[in-house]
């Protein structure tokens, strides 16, 4: 008898006190503060789903953009599969935008995934009836992929699981929802094919990649590929 994986509920996040002056726990390669407002991972009304991936600092972009929708006060659920959530950046970010931390406490909701069944029921079981309720439409998956890519999970399982991520996304978009997947590169390459399924599936997919100047993100859409530069300094 298989038993039910149990994992956490979303829920509001508690951000840390400005008092406290521990620092972020994950050291950021690009100016991040200068970015909230200025990239093309912003979550507008006809996204629907998109992917930002190629690089490690996807993940910290995510974090921009999750103060950007915050900042605006509608609800955000943040689903983190990579436990890349740093409060203590996004402290900083807020304050770099002009605001206080607090003032984004309302809108943000968060729930960590440590293995894929529990990002598969986050996302199929719990995920609709939290925006219902909240009437929030934005959601960032921060590293969906990454615990299926545990070698202790066999492959095809993976597959099959996956293959059910990705139907229970495409129906959140289609109710409305606006959906940004934040991928670095696989840590288990031979898996790599569930990212290039997710990308297929995706109505925008932005590519980064680390150039002699700092971080390149290149978007194609409709024939025509746009491209933005994020320099290491300022």
């Amino acid at each position: 008898m298989t038993s039910r994986t149990s994992f956490p509920q979303i829920q509001s996040l508690r951000l840390p006190s400005m008092r406290e002056t521990v620092e972020s726990s994950v050291p950021s390669p690009i100016p991040v503060h200068r970015l909230v407002n200025e990239g093309p991972w912003r979550l507008t009304q006809s996204d629907g789903l998109v992917l930002l991936h190629g690089h490690p600092a996807v993940l910290q972009l995510g974090l921009c953009a999750a103060v950007d929708r915050s900042l605006t006060g509608e609800p955000l659920f943040y689903l983190d599969g990579a436990n890349s959530f740093d409060p203590f950046l996004i402290g900083s970010l807020t304050r770099a935008a002009g605001s206080l931390p607090r003032t984004i406490l309302p809108s943000i909701q968060v729930s960590r995934a440590f293995t894929c069944h529990q990002m598969v029921q986050l996302v199929t079981e719990r995920l609709g009836p939290a925006l219902r309720d909240a009437r929030g439409s934005s959601v960032i998956l921060s590293g969906p992929l990454e615990t299926f890519y545990d070698e202790t999970v066999p492959a095809a399982k993976a597959v099959r699981l996956a293959q059910v991520l990705f139907a229970s996304l495409r129906l959140l978009v289609g109710q409305g929802c606006r959906i940004l997947c934040l991928c670095p590169p696989p840590s288990l390459p031979r898996r790599g094919h569930l990212l290039e399924a997710l990308r297929r599936r995706a109505d925008r997919v932005i590519d980064a990649v680390e150039s002699h100047e700092g971080l390149l993100l290149r978007e194609r859409r409709a024939g025509v590929l746009s491209s933005w530069r994020i320099p290491l300094t300022y």
